[in-house]
């Protein structure tokens, strides 16, 4: 009986092995891709830094693919030549207001001798600030995937991306007249950068040529 038992085990680990073996994948197959980037008449991205915007950029357009992308070396020959050139990027001055606002709210402030609650009006007053900032620039996209069958892409883009923001400053008075809401409303941690305004712009784009990617290596 018990070398029943270790036959039947032996017989049971095999097939877990032979059934392990038959549910593994094939590694995904790495794709080259060069991406070219030409700016022109955009003196603000002079001041970021596009091999980051690069590497973000394909991190986008790898979403959901088949296969995995990668930035092809000087060496090599890229299966994939994406050609972007980035002209007119306008970040517009941000433009900020201001306003006053009164606020009051009935509070309890304890109970008297009979226990019946005693209420007071408080006051405060806030500083509403809203911030807003336009964006806007032109990019053209020639794709080329190399094989056979191969494809060719090209199309234009003219995004625009505006940035707005709402939140309370400057609280005087009691704070309790102030709602609890607009505690989550109170000064943001930090404003986008020349750099997030070109990633929110580039967005449609990114968007397109990933599809374009996912429809070809999908075949």
């Amino acid at each position: 009986m018990r070398y029943y038992f270790l036959l039947l085990a032996f017989f049971i680990l095999s097939a877990c092995g032979t059934a392990g073996e038959g549910n593994k994948r094939e590694p995904r197959r790495v794709v080259p891709v060069a991406l070219n980037i030409e700016t022109r008449n955009n003196s603000e991205l002079n001041f970021i830094n596009m091999d980051f915007y690069r590497l973000k950029l394909l991190d986008q357009l790898e979403d959901f693919q088949s296969v995995d992308f990668t930035l092809a070396e000087p060496d090599e020959e890229p299966e994939v030549v994406l050609n972007l050139k980035i002209d007119n990027f306008v970040l517009w001055p941000r433009n900020e207001r201001v306003s006053r606002r009164n606020l009051s709210r009935v509070v309890q402030v304890g109970s008297d001798s009979n226990g019946k609650p005693i209420y007071q009006t408080v006051r405060a007053s806030v500083d509403v600030i809203q911030v807003q900032q336009r964006s806007n620039a032109s990019m053209v996209v020639d794709m080329q995937i190399k094989g056979d069958p191969g494809k060719t892409y090209k199309r234009n883009f003219s995004p625009n991306y505006n940035y707005g923001q709402v939140f309370v400053d400057n609280i005087r008075g009691d704070s309790r007249a102030v709602d609890p809401s607009l505690y989550f409303m109170r000064s943001p941690a930090f404003e986008p950068e020349t750099i997030d305004f070109l990633f929110q712009l580039s967005g449609e784009m990114a968007r397109s040529v990933s599809q374009q990617l996912r429809s070809y290596y999908r075949n």
